[in-house]
């Protein structure tokens, strides 16, 4: 049976439209209601305002930023590499980015099309906190690797060990133990993003919980980009810590003093 592309186009208009909605808040104000949202489920706030000129304005206020300050440190975010592809994001869809608020400028006629661009806009600032997440785990437990068997004997470095002294054991990996002095070996943990420094929080204290006896190192490939909560959890239960692979002297300093070389 062909397909019937008037019924076809029919069923799609009626989705779009029940999809896509404009919302009188109670104070007046307009926004959007539509399927675009962050991987928490949470929907992108956008707000409907009037020009100068009587044309209308799509924004996000600065939620969009605000949502990707829960992911990592937005200071960090808007320097450097990241900040010149979120330039370029917004150029290339016609988006305009001031004062770290998003926002789009259109007629009537082509309100339309600017709620998709406006959308994918959205979705694709947001996708550079998962770009360079993944970035930088692809790289940044090598290079730790790499730079822990520099500093010590690779017959001292235990990757991915195991304590054996917990229930379930498998669940509570160490991505590196290194033999360390007075009989209390080194675990250090690489910790690339926020979830890798929660996981090690939740880790370390099942450490403490069950009393084993260790010493640890946590290596960040940036703490600047771990939210502040989390730090502070994570320093609650972790030794030492070193800022990122950059601080090579502060990380030789620390081993040497517990491991010999």
């Amino acid at each position: 049976m062909p397909l019937d592309a008037t019924k076809m186009q029919q069923s799609l208009c009626e989705q779009l439209c029940n999809d896509v909605q404009v919302v009188c808040r109670p104070d007046g104000r307009l926004m959007l209601h539509t399927r675009f949202e962050f991987p928490d489920g949470d929907r992108f706030p956008i707000h409907v305002s009037e020009t100068s000129t009587n044309d209308v304005r799509l924004s996000d206020l600065g939620h969009t930023l605000m949502h990707i300050s829960y992911a990592c440190d937005i200071d960090s975010f808007l320097l450097g590499d990241r900040r010149q592809l979120l330039e370029t994001i917004a150029r290339e869809s016609g988006v305009c980015f001031d004062g770290g608020v998003f926002y789009v400028e259109c007629s009537l006629e082509t309100f339309p099309d600017a709620i998709f661009r406006f959308g994918q806009t959205l979705t694709r600032v947001y996708d550079l906190t998962l770009h360079s997440r993944f970035r930088a785990e692809s790289t940044f437990y090598d290079d730790l690797k790499n730079l822990l068997k520099s500093m010590i004997s690779e017959d001292k470095i235990q990757l991915d060990y195991v304590p054996n002294e917990l229930p379930n054991p498998d669940a509570y990996w160490v991505d590196f133990k290194i033999e360390g002095k007075n009989d209390r070996p080194l675990f250090v943990y690489g910790i690339p993003n926020r979830d890798k420094a929660r996981l090690t929080t939740i880790i370390l204290s099942s450490f403490h919980r069950h009393q084993i006896k260790f010493e640890s190192i946590l290596i960040f490939h940036d703490q600047t980009e771990i939210p502040r909560l989390d730090l502070a959890r994570l320093s609650d239960v972790g030794g030492d810590m070193i800022s990122s692979l950059d601080s090579v002297n502060d990380l030789i300093r620390k081993l040497l003093e517990r491991v010999s070389a």
